[in-house]
């Protein structure tokens, strides 16, 4: 009985201790890191009105996704154009704030990120961002994205 009572105490502990914060077998807090690096300086490269600097989260691909309101565009020379033709300048851009509220490993190379996402402009926006990040010649980069 003792044995019993032993296991139905320590398992779990046991059971939801293998992953930091259950993220699931792939997960790596190297790989976390490095993924919140790269959000960082997505941040301060759009507070700094560097939209350059922004897009180099982005995958440099004709396969690059961003999913809009309008559709699906496909692109990363597009989806530069979309934001420099959507916000002319530092003002324009405001001030982004970016907190990710969850990463899912899905392997070893590919992240599902969920953001929230504020900007100060002229008036508050925010939302949240759904993407999918990979690893592509040992850089992770964001594949596709989905702003609400």
């Amino acid at each position: 009985m003792k044995k019993i009572l032993m296991l139905v105490l320590v398992f779990p502990v046991l059971l939801f201790s293998q992953n930091k914060n259950n993220l699931g077998k792939y997960y790596s807090e190297k790989d976390e890191k490095e993924i919140l690096k790269v959000v960082d300086s997505q941040v301060k490269a759009w507070n700094d009105g560097n939209v350059e600097g922004y897009m180099e989260g982005f995958w440099h691909s004709d396969s690059l996704r961003m999913v809009t309101r309008a559709g699906i565009q496909y692109g990363w020379d597009l989806t530069l154009k979309m934001y420099k033709d959507s916000f002319k300048g530092k003002e324009a851009m405001g001030t982004l704030r970016l907190r990710v509220v969850k990463l899912d490993f899905l392997n070893k190379d590919a992240v599902f990120v969920i953001s929230k996402w504020e900007v100060d402009q002229k008036e508050k926006m925010g939302g949240h961002l759904v993407q999918l990040w990979k690893k592509i010649k040992g850089k992770w980069v964001i594949t596709t994205d989905y702003t609400t």
